[in-house]
């Protein structure tokens, strides 16, 4: 029990990660229901489709992250699965506007459900992959795997419900769409620059 907590305390950054990533889930799927809301509206469909397609792109993320630990448990697979979740958060205004420009001709329940599966899918498999490479960091051994599980969905978990608020009730209102999805991206590309850096290596003394 003393090892399991002594690993979980110097895993301390991991863990901010994951609440980064919790957060950016809540993030995008907001704005990514409200991006679409000029081509689509705001009916039932738009939020069926949104919530339907991040729980099946987190599901994706969540099975390939276990692929991926077991394969490449290393910090460096999951910096560079950061990065390219950062990217593509980035570029969502624009890929957004791009493919239902390119679905407007379509049924309206096809047109977005392969605009949310074009646009939204990818960067929610990403943050999917985050959690199971994280716990497998985090717990090395099978003995702190139940341990290190509860308190990574904790963490991230937090981070989204605090995401929730400040995204739908102050970052769009006040700031933008185009803004809040360019800042989750800085957000999360901190952590890959951090760690190709080496400063999280002098940060967490590992």
């Amino acid at each position: 029990m003393g090892q399991t907590r002594h690993s979980l305390l110097t895993s301390w950054f991991l863990f901010i990660v994951s609440f980064v990533e919790g957060g950016a889930v809540m993030a995008v799927e907001i704005t990514g229901a409200k991006l679409i809301g000029p081509f689509y509206g705001n009916s039932l469909y738009v939020w069926a489709a949104v919530l339907a397609l991040t729980l099946g792109g987190l599901t994706t993320g969540y099975f390939l992250g276990g692929l991926v630990s077991r394969r490449l448990p290393c910090r460096r697979t999951l910096y560079l699965i950061m990065l390219a979740s950062a990217i593509l958060v980035m570029v969502m205004p624009w890929s957004a506007r791009l493919v239902m420009t390119a679905t407007l001709g379509l049924d309206l329940r096809w047109g977005i459900t392969l605009s949310c599966l074009a646009f939204l899918c990818p960067p929610l498999i990403c943050f999917g992959m985050v959690s199971p490479l994280i716990i497998r960091l985090v717990s090395g051994h099978d003995s702190k795997v139940g341990h290190a599980t509860g308190t990574v969905y904790a963490v991230s978990t937090v981070g989204g419900i605090l995401a929730t608020y400040v995204v739908a009730f102050y970052a769009i209102p006040d700031v933008g769409m185009r803004e809040s999805l360019l800042f989750t991206a800085a957000a999360l590309a901190v952590f890959p620059l951090v760690y190709f850096s080496g400063l999280e290596r002098r940060l967490t003394g590992q």
